[in-house]
């Protein structure tokens, strides 16, 4: 801890407890506090002395002549009466000018020292009040709480006046009688003088204290000793951990991402060079099933079928490998006419058989003159791959009934621009009203034991978006969910010029359909 934080730790503690500063920051501050005092009344001294000096003097230099003759015009004859008036007088008049001068300076002091103190006070009250840790003077011999800041009362959660005189341990929700007593002999532990002179702190201990709300948070403590002759308090300082161990949580979950990004662009790599080697024997049999089918020969019909069965199939797997490779191969992002059902077509390659697997009826239903979009078809193509993939986790999560996975896709036109809409609808369980505003955001998964990453629709989100689109969820707990994505169509130039044309002549002749000019 700095030491500008102790000393403004210590100001304010001081402060609010009615101790006088210069015994917490020097270290002797009696024998300090003794020799300010002899200053003092040294100077007042001189300062009486040279007072009484003057008024004796102005009085002898100006006023007694004009009294004397005063007592003798009033008392005549009688010399033993006018001395006795002459010195009781002189002798108040001095002593009472010399009183009131001393006693305004000392007054006009006293009021200077007093604004000087309040404003201290002010100033360090600020400090204790806005400091952004929690603040607590703690007494030393009962551990009983004094005084506390605003960011003290906000991290327990209770009243400011309620806590006043508790102990801490009451306060943190901890048995003053049970283990936890060790915890907190680590964190106020034996302090000596040696350690006051030297300003120790205490190491930071971390504790899970339970609030006057009932939640639990985590806190690290670290106190300091504070004696004031007869009294020994500690500054006990409390720091919420929350928001630490947000981030925390957050970089160590954002490495487990990155590392398992990193095996699966592994394995993408390890698939493309499997699939290349898969390729030459692949052909090679292709090659040979068609040369068996057109040699000619005498076969049966089911020879016949088992050679054709074989270059159909061997062709099946050669359209697998093509995808996998196009899907692992990472192209420029280029954005270019796109069609979206080739890429609907290309991801459901992929996920087919497994669909088929996994008891699951696919329906995809695209329109025949969809009109193409502007996007990089490998990011695109990686979006409808993640639609497909949450769709099957979902549907296979359904216990009972139909599970049914329809993709379509069609034009449509929103302010007069042309989009196309692609919809993904699953009968599977739907999504807790309670996620949906969450369901795009990094990192937030709901099969996180599953080996969900949280990442796909937030990827997903950012593509869109990327080429001018929007996509969103409709989803009905227990009956359905829909992901539907718009995005802005290419319209291509002959038909664009056509449209416009066709536009402008029923602007020149609105009534040629049907009507009468």
């Amino acid at each position: 801890m700095s030491d500008s934080k102790k000393s403004a730790v210590g100001g304010c503690c001081q402060d609010s407890c009615g101790l006088r500063q210069e015994s917490i920051l020097t270290q002797s501050p009696f024998d300090m506090k003794k020799i300010g005092n002899i200053k003092l009344v040294l100077f007042f001294v001189a300062l009486t002395i040279l007072l009484t000096w003057l008024v004796i003097f102005i009085y002898e230099s100006y006023l007694r002549m004009p009294f004397y003759s005063w007592v003798e015009a009033h008392y005549p004859g009688d010399q033993l009466f006018q001395d006795h008036v002459e010195q009781r007088v002189e002798h108040f008049f001095i002593s009472t000018t010399v009183d009131i001068i001393v006693v305004s300076l000392l007054l006009g002091l006293v009021n200077r020292e007093q604004s000087k103190l309040r404003e201290s006070e002010k100033r360090y009250r600020a400090l204790f009040e806005q400091g952004s840790d929690g603040i607590g003077v703690v007494t030393a011999a009962g551990h009983r709480l004094v005084e506390a800041n605003k960011r003290f009362v906000d991290i327990l959660g209770y009243d400011h006046q309620s806590i006043l005189g508790s102990h801490v341990c009451d306060l943190m929700g901890r048995d003053t009688t049970g283990s936890d007593h060790g915890v907190l002999s680590q964190v106020f532990g034996p302090k000596t003088e040696a350690d006051l002179e030297k300003d120790v702190w205490s190491d930071e201990v971390e504790l899970l204290v339970s609030t006057g709300s009932g939640s639990q948070v985590t806190v690290s403590t670290s106190c300091s000793l504070l004696a004031t002759g007869k009294h020994e308090f500690f500054i006990l300082l409390l720091r919420d951990l929350t928001e630490r161990k947000r981030l925390q949580k957050e970089r160590g979950e954002i490495e487990r991402q990155l590392f398992q990004q990193s095996k699966l662009a592994s394995i993408g790599e390890l698939s493309a060079g499997v699939a290349h080697e898969i390729n030459n024997p692949l052909n090679c049999i292709i090659n040979f099933a068609q040369l068996l089918r057109d040699d000619g020969a005498a076969r049966d019909e089911t020879e016949q079928r088992m050679v054709d069965g074989i270059i159909e199939e061997g062709d099946r797997i050669a359209r697998t490998v093509r995808n996998l490779l196009t899907f692992a191969r990472q192209d420029p992002n280029l954005p270019r006419a796109v069609a979206i059902a080739q890429v609907i077509e290309n991801s459901i390659s992929l996920f087919g058989r497994q669909l088929e697997r996994d008891g699951i009826t696919l329906e995809i239903e695209t329109a025949p003159d969809i009109l193409p979009v502007r996007a990089d078809a490998s990011r695109l193509r990686q979006v409808v791959v993640n639609m497909i993939s949450n769709a099957d986790h979902a549907l296979k999560a359904r216990p009972e009934g139909q599970r049914l996975f329809r993709i379509t896709a069609h034009n449509m036109k929103q302010s007069g621009a042309p989009k196309v809409r692609i919809e993904f609808y699953d009968t599977g369980p739907g999504i807790p009203r309670q996620h949906i505003d969450k369901l795009f955001d990094p990192f937030f998964t709901t099969r996180r034991d599953s080996g969900g990453t949280g990442l796909g629709l937030s990827l997903s989100f950012g593509i869109i978006h990327d080429y001018g689109g929007r996509i969103w969820v409709e989803s009905e707990e227990g009956k359905y969910a829909q992901f539907i994505i718009e995005l802005p169509a290419e319209v291509p130039e002959e038909a664009e010029y056509a449209e416009n044309l066709a536009g402008r002549r029923r602007a020149e002749h609105p009534l040629d359909n049907g009507g009468t000019a």
